[in-house]
């Protein structure tokens, strides 16, 4: 039994640590923003033929503008939705 919790609770610091070391916060609107900053400067530097880089600071001071209307819970399920690929039903 003592196996299986150790096991259980290093996977869940092993996560924890790398969604630090991604995003740099725990902070799921803050993480939404900078996939969001991410993606929407990603696509302007294709279709400017280069290659996306950094993102820089202004692309995500406005995605974090949009996130700041979010819930945390809200937050949540949309990065769950990006990661799993779930298409939001409303849209």
């Amino acid at each position: 039994m003592r196996t299986v919790i150790g096991l259980i609770v290093l996977v869940l610091a092993v996560l924890t640590g790398l969604t630090v070391w991604h995003y740099g916060t725990l902070d799921p609107c803050r993480m939404l923003a900078q996939d969001l900053a991410d993606d929407g400067y990603g696509q302007v530097a294709k279709a400017m033929g280069m290659e996306p880089g950094e993102t820089p600071d202004s692309a995500l001071a406005m995605a974090r503008m949009v996130t700041s209307q979010y819930t945390q819970s809200e937050c949540v399920w949309k990065l769950r939705d990006r990661w799993f690929g779930i298409k939001p039903e409303n849209h």
